[in-house]
């Protein structure tokens, strides 16, 4: 009865290990628009972080994604890590500053209007 008990103990705990909840990476989908709020095609669009840098290391972190907005005016980012990004879009002679902020397993949304 005591070997049956202990199969039983090995099997639940295997099944709820397996079930942990694995961490999604970080998306960010940035959405160029122009003063009237329609979308805008062809935009490069940068995610960037240059500025943070490791106070024991002193490694400087260098996360760097560049895509160009779809028809929808759309461009999406994939990240492993959580991290806040300066934002740099530019079509032609305009362009456009903004942040965002990622969070783990999440997918954030930002419009930003290019001027």
């Amino acid at each position: 009865m005591l070997r049956y008990a202990f199969i039983l103990l090995i099997a639940i705990t295997a099944v709820t290990a397996s079930s942990c909840k694995k961490t999604k990476p970080c998306k960010a989908i940035i959405t160029v628009v122009d003063s009237l709020g329609d979308p805008v095609a062809g935009a490069k669009v940068i995610l960037r972080q240059d500025s943070v840098v490791n106070a024991q290391t002193g490694v400087r972190a260098d996360l760097y994604q560049e895509q160009i907005s779809a028809g929808t005016g759309e461009a999406f980012f994939e990240f492993e890590w959580e991290a806040v990004l300066n934002v740099e879009i530019s079509k032609d002679a305009l362009s456009a500053k903004d942040y965002i902020r990622l969070e783990q397993s999440e997918e954030i949304r930002k419009t930003v209007v290019l001027k």
